[in-house]
Protein backbone atom coordinates (compact mmCIF):
# COMPACT_ATOMS: atom_id res chain seq x y z
CA UNK A 1 0.00 0.00 0.00
CA UNK A 2 1.06 3.76 -0.75
CA UNK A 3 1.94 6.22 2.22
CA UNK A 4 0.00 9.24 2.14
CA UNK A 5 3.23 11.14 1.13
CA UNK A 6 3.37 9.45 -2.00
CA UNK A 7 -0.54 9.32 -2.59
CA UNK A 8 -0.18 13.63 -1.97
CA UNK A 9 2.73 13.70 -4.43
CA UNK A 10 0.77 11.42 -7.16
CA UNK A 11 -2.13 13.15 -6.59
CA UNK A 12 0.30 16.91 -7.41
CA UNK A 13 1.49 15.19 -10.09
CA UNK A 14 -1.86 13.92 -11.52
CA UNK A 15 -3.54 17.32 -11.31
CA UNK A 16 -0.17 19.20 -12.64
CA UNK A 17 -0.56 16.93 -16.13
CA UNK A 18 -4.41 17.63 -16.75
CA UNK A 19 -3.83 21.38 -16.38
CA UNK A 20 -0.54 21.35 -18.82
CA UNK A 21 -3.29 19.00 -21.33
CA UNK A 22 -6.10 21.30 -20.62
CA UNK A 23 -4.16 24.69 -21.97
CA UNK A 24 -3.49 24.34 -25.55
CA UNK A 25 -6.96 23.06 -25.76
CA UNK A 26 -8.48 26.21 -23.97
CA UNK A 27 -5.85 28.53 -25.84
CA UNK A 28 -7.15 26.83 -29.13
CA UNK A 29 -10.68 27.63 -28.64
CA UNK A 30 -9.73 31.32 -27.58
CA UNK A 31 -7.54 31.88 -30.57
CA UNK A 32 -10.58 30.75 -32.98
CA UNK A 33 -12.10 33.62 -31.98
CA UNK A 34 -11.71 37.72 -32.87
CA UNK A 35 -9.83 38.97 -30.08
CA UNK A 36 -10.92 41.22 -27.30
CA UNK A 37 -9.88 44.71 -27.64
CA UNK A 38 -10.02 47.85 -25.37
CA UNK A 39 -11.22 50.81 -26.96
CA UNK A 40 -8.87 53.27 -28.25
CA UNK A 41 -9.55 56.92 -28.67
CA UNK A 42 -10.17 58.25 -32.02
CA UNK A 43 -7.30 60.13 -32.99
CA UNK A 44 -6.40 62.56 -35.99
CA UNK A 45 -4.35 60.51 -39.01
CA UNK A 46 -5.64 57.24 -38.45
CA UNK A 47 -6.96 54.86 -41.05
CA UNK A 48 -10.33 53.36 -39.80
CA UNK A 49 -13.31 51.18 -41.54
CA UNK A 50 -16.79 50.89 -40.55
CA UNK A 51 -18.25 47.66 -39.74
CA UNK A 52 -22.34 46.70 -39.78
CA UNK A 53 -23.21 43.52 -37.17
CA UNK A 54 -19.20 42.98 -37.07
CA UNK A 55 -18.97 42.63 -40.62
CA UNK A 56 -17.04 44.76 -43.30
CA UNK A 57 -18.34 43.38 -46.38
CA UNK A 58 -21.78 41.79 -47.05
CA UNK A 59 -22.95 43.46 -43.86
CA UNK A 60 -27.10 42.96 -43.31
CA UNK A 61 -29.44 44.91 -41.04
CA UNK A 62 -32.71 42.81 -39.69
CA UNK A 63 -36.09 45.03 -40.15
CA UNK A 64 -39.37 44.62 -39.39
CA UNK A 65 -41.68 45.64 -41.99
CA UNK A 66 -45.18 44.11 -41.52
CA UNK A 67 -48.09 44.37 -43.60
CA UNK A 68 -47.95 44.72 -47.21
CA UNK A 69 -44.24 45.78 -48.17
CA UNK A 70 -43.80 48.30 -51.19
CA UNK A 71 -40.60 49.68 -52.66
CA UNK A 72 -40.35 52.38 -50.67
CA UNK A 73 -41.60 50.94 -47.24
CA UNK A 74 -39.83 51.41 -44.11
CA UNK A 75 -39.47 50.22 -40.97
CA UNK A 76 -37.02 49.38 -37.84
CA UNK A 77 -34.51 47.85 -36.82
CA UNK A 78 -34.30 44.44 -34.61
CA UNK A 79 -32.96 45.18 -31.20
CA UNK A 80 -29.55 44.15 -30.72
CA UNK A 81 -27.25 45.04 -34.00
CA UNK A 82 -24.64 47.20 -33.94
CA UNK A 83 -21.93 49.27 -36.02
CA UNK A 84 -18.63 49.90 -34.92
CA UNK A 85 -15.10 51.24 -36.32
CA UNK A 86 -11.88 50.16 -36.14
CA UNK A 87 -8.71 51.71 -36.51
CA UNK A 88 -6.13 49.36 -39.67
CA UNK A 89 -2.69 50.22 -39.42
CA UNK A 90 -1.17 50.80 -42.94
CA UNK A 91 -0.20 49.45 -45.32
CA UNK A 92 -4.54 49.24 -46.14
CA UNK A 93 -4.96 46.81 -48.88
CA UNK A 94 -8.41 47.95 -49.45
CA UNK A 95 -9.52 51.62 -48.93
CA UNK A 96 -10.57 52.81 -45.76
CA UNK A 97 -11.21 56.04 -44.20
CA UNK A 98 -8.66 58.28 -42.65
CA UNK A 99 -9.62 60.87 -39.74
CA UNK A 100 -7.22 63.62 -41.71
CA UNK A 101 -5.03 65.97 -39.63
CA UNK A 102 -8.14 66.84 -36.60
CA UNK A 103 -10.81 64.24 -36.83
CA UNK A 104 -11.64 63.16 -33.27
CA UNK A 105 -14.89 61.37 -33.49
CA UNK A 106 -16.72 59.44 -36.34
CA UNK A 107 -20.43 59.54 -37.63
CA UNK A 108 -22.00 57.00 -39.10
CA UNK A 109 -25.45 57.13 -40.78
CA UNK A 110 -26.71 56.28 -44.07
CA UNK A 111 -26.57 58.45 -47.27
CA UNK A 112 -28.57 60.40 -48.02
CA UNK A 113 -29.05 61.52 -44.35
CA UNK A 114 -32.62 61.60 -43.69
CA UNK A 115 -31.62 63.07 -40.38
CA UNK A 116 -29.68 64.26 -37.51
CA UNK A 117 -31.01 61.81 -35.19
CA UNK A 118 -30.40 58.80 -37.49
CA UNK A 119 -26.37 59.21 -36.77
CA UNK A 120 -24.64 57.15 -34.57
CA UNK A 121 -21.58 59.23 -33.07
CA UNK A 122 -18.24 57.51 -31.94
CA UNK A 123 -15.53 58.54 -29.73
CA UNK A 124 -13.17 55.58 -29.49
CA UNK A 125 -12.71 52.63 -32.00
CA UNK A 126 -13.05 48.98 -30.67
CA UNK A 127 -16.45 50.45 -29.19
CA UNK A 128 -20.03 48.43 -30.85
CA UNK A 129 -22.98 50.67 -30.48
CA UNK A 130 -26.33 49.68 -30.78
CA UNK A 131 -28.19 50.67 -33.97
CA UNK A 132 -31.49 52.45 -32.65
CA UNK A 133 -34.60 50.56 -33.13
CA UNK A 134 -35.82 53.78 -33.60
CA UNK A 135 -34.43 54.56 -36.97
CA UNK A 136 -36.88 54.31 -40.34
CA UNK A 137 -34.78 52.22 -42.72
CA UNK A 138 -35.94 50.71 -46.02
CA UNK A 139 -37.66 47.00 -45.71
CA UNK A 140 -35.50 45.72 -48.50
CA UNK A 141 -32.98 46.34 -51.10
CA UNK A 142 -29.31 48.23 -50.39
CA UNK A 143 -28.05 51.44 -48.71
CA UNK A 144 -24.79 52.98 -48.13
CA UNK A 145 -23.76 54.02 -44.36
CA UNK A 146 -21.10 56.11 -44.25
CA UNK A 147 -18.80 56.75 -41.38
CA UNK A 148 -17.52 60.91 -41.84
CA UNK A 149 -14.54 62.29 -39.55
CA UNK A 150 -15.45 65.32 -37.67
CA UNK A 151 -13.99 67.73 -37.68
CA UNK A 152 -13.32 67.62 -41.23
CA UNK A 153 -9.50 68.25 -43.06
CA UNK A 154 -8.72 68.56 -46.10
CA UNK A 155 -7.02 64.86 -45.71
CA UNK A 156 -9.83 63.53 -43.91
CA UNK A 157 -11.46 60.76 -46.10
CA UNK A 158 -14.96 59.11 -45.27
CA UNK A 159 -15.82 55.45 -45.34
CA UNK A 160 -18.53 53.70 -46.70
CA UNK A 161 -20.00 50.27 -46.38
CA UNK A 162 -22.96 48.93 -48.34
CA UNK A 163 -25.95 47.35 -46.36
CA UNK A 164 -28.17 45.04 -46.92
CA UNK A 165 -31.50 45.24 -45.21
CA UNK A 166 -33.57 42.01 -44.61
CA UNK A 167 -37.40 42.21 -43.47
CA UNK A 168 -38.13 39.31 -40.89
CA UNK A 169 -41.49 40.09 -41.12
CA UNK A 170 -41.98 37.54 -43.86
Amino acid sequence: MLSSPTVRRLAVAATVALGAALVPAVTAGAAAQDPIQDPLPITPNTSFIGLVNGKAADAVITVVCPGPVSSTSVGHPVSGQTAEVRSIVPPVTAPGGFTGSAGREIVAGFSPASTAAQNIVFTSYFAPAKIPTTWWVPCGGTATMTFVPLPTSPTARSYTLTVAFANIAY
